[in-house]
């Protein structure tokens, strides 16, 4: 479903009266967990549920935007955009929505990196990098926010990915998971919030520094190691490659992003080989769901054949780490 773009910058110039006049809405994205617009005129931003469907469970549009109202009320939280509106009916738009205002700056490309960040000092990348890292990290030092629910164990969120897994046909998955989950999960303290896609993408920077932390629909409170997990795959290992920024010179290397986040979140990362085997389990998750989505004809997005061509290879990451790693 298309969204007609008069009618929206109609029906939001009607809501938002008192905000500078709106010349135009303008598409910035459209994806499996949010459509997301850009308001010109008073610069704020609009993210409503995903017209084509949403891929993920994860924590709806007002849940979101929930979300982001207590981190911007919470002491020691990462900057996140001021939320503007939130609309629970679905009668003005034909959906949930919500307002927030826009963030200065940009996010680094996951696929097409821009020129500011390749062509940039290798110690800016690098400041770049550990801003990165201690971000993430500092998160394990917020006592867990109710609006994310009662806190979840390791097991338990990695048990849903497995019943994501076996949903999206993918029993060789499943199966792995289950190896996973003979062994406990380390613990490094006491359950605090958890962003849930740690990648350098859902960070905005502004002249090179973090302006804020978005994209927190899998966020939850629980096991910290999670985040640095979900981080730990984007660097190489001796199971898998680095993916593209990471590769850049004046980027962190494995070892030291561990060092770092040990030091900016007070805890221990030992055992952490377990975390990141979950957190890959899970992108693989997705990324079987979106093959599963393709072959069925549930979607020609040409996203998902992307997914698709690349589905064999995470499974084989996640069964090197299990051997390697004695699971």
């Amino acid at each position: 479903m298309v969204r007609n773009l008069a009618e929206l910058q109609w029906t939001l110039s009607t809501l938002l009266p008192d905000e500078k006049a709106i010349v135009a809405v303008t598409p910035m994205n459209t994806g499996f967990s949010n459509d997301t617009y850009l308001i010109e005129g008073p610069d704020l931003i609009l993210r409503l549920p995903p017209a084509a469907g949403a891929m993920l469970d994860g924590h709806d549009v007002i849940g979101q935007a929930r979300i982001y109202a207590a981190l911007g009320s919470t002491p020691g939280a990462p900057p996140v955009p001021r939320i503007v509106h939130v609309e629970e009916s679905a009668d003005l738009l034909g959906a949930p929505f919500f307002i927030m205002g826009r963030v200065p700056g940009e996010s680094v490309n996951d696929i097409e990196m821009q020129p500011w960040f390749t062509q940039a000092p290798d110690a800016v990348r690098r400041a770049m990098c550990r801003d990165w890292v201690s971000a993430f990290a500092g998160l394990a030092r917020l006592a867990p926010l109710d609006v994310l629910g009662a806190p979840v164990s390791p097991e338990d969120d990695v048990r849903m990915w497995q019943r994501f897994a076996a949903a999206a046909q993918c029993p060789q998955l499943a199966d792995m998971i289950e190896r996973l989950l003979k062994t406990p999960a380390p613990i490094s303290g006491p359950p605090a919030v958890i962003q849930g896609d740690s990648k350098l993408s859902n960070l905005m920077w502004d002249d090179f520094r973090m302006s804020a932390m978005l994209d927190w629909e899998m966020s939850l409170n629980g096991e910290p190691m999670a985040d640095l997990g979900y981080m730990l795959y984007l660097f190489e290992s001796e199971f898998h490659g680095a993916t593209r920024a990471p590769k850049l010179p004046g980027m962190m290397k494995r070892a030291e992003v561990i060092a770092l986040w040990e030091d900016v979140s007070g805890r221990s990362a030992a055992g952490i080989v377990w975390h990141e085997i979950a957190q890959i389990a899970k992108i693989t998750a997705i990324i079987a769901e979106g093959t599963n989505m393709f072959n069925t004809g549930r979607s020609t997005d040409p996203k998902l054949a992307y997914f698709k061509q690349n589905l064999d290879y995470y499974l084989g990451v996640v069964a090197a780490m299990l051997a390697g790693s004695g699971h």
